[in-house]
């Protein structure tokens, strides 16, 4: 393994290790501590300013005073010589709630990483590789309850995209969640 390859897994073995913790303390947060109004969720969702993977969001109670929400996504797909991480996060702010639809604003984050190394010294087409990118911006979108615990969630960002240190430009790429509600 290069020592650039070497970085870029430390890297994301550590944030990989903090989001697992982070998820682990809300939920022991949110089992010894007083029933608050609110609604979580799970499911999958994927998107230029969100990640891609399995996906928590946690939304208070539309009867609340709070309309802030979050939601947080990731997947690691490791094996010995290559990966691919996808890690993303937003803070979601509850413009209008309605009995079977929700209108929200988001400011969020997503990021990609894919590497390849070469274990075969003597294969002259392999090469050791790793990529790169992130893209972050706020968005708007809408949640369909389309039954009472599933949901389905869009939202256009305005995402400001970087990748391999380079920047990409500015795109509308959307973000899709599908999840379950209790």
């Amino acid at each position: 393994m290069n020592k650039n390859a070497r970085i870029l897994n430390n890297i994301l073995t550590g944030a990989i290790i903090a989001l697992l913790t982070g998820l682990f303390v809300a939920t022991l947060i949110g089992l010894f501590s007083s029933r608050a109004k609110a609604e979580h969720s799970i499911g999958f969702a994927a998107g230029s300013t969100r990640g891609m993977g399995a996906t928590y969001r946690y939304l208070p109670d539309p009867g609340t005073d709070s309309p802030w929400g979050w939601q947080a996504t990731g997947l690691p797909l490791i094996t010995k010589n290559e990966g691919t991480v996808s890690l993303g996060g937003a803070l979601l702010y509850r413009l209008h709630q309605g009995k079977e639809a929700m209108a929200y604003a988001s400011l969020g984050v997503g990021g990609l990483a894919m590497w390849n190394n070469c274990e075969d010294d003597s294969d002259i087409f392999c090469e050791d590789e790793s990529h790169w990118g992130v893209g972050f911006g706020p968005g708007i979108g809408f949640e369909l309850r389309m039954v009472d615990n599933v949901a389905w969630a869009v939202d256009i960002p305005l995402a400001i995209m970087f990748a391999d240190g380079d920047f990409w430009g500015v795109y509308p790429v959307p973000n899709s969640s599908l999840v379950y509600y209790w």
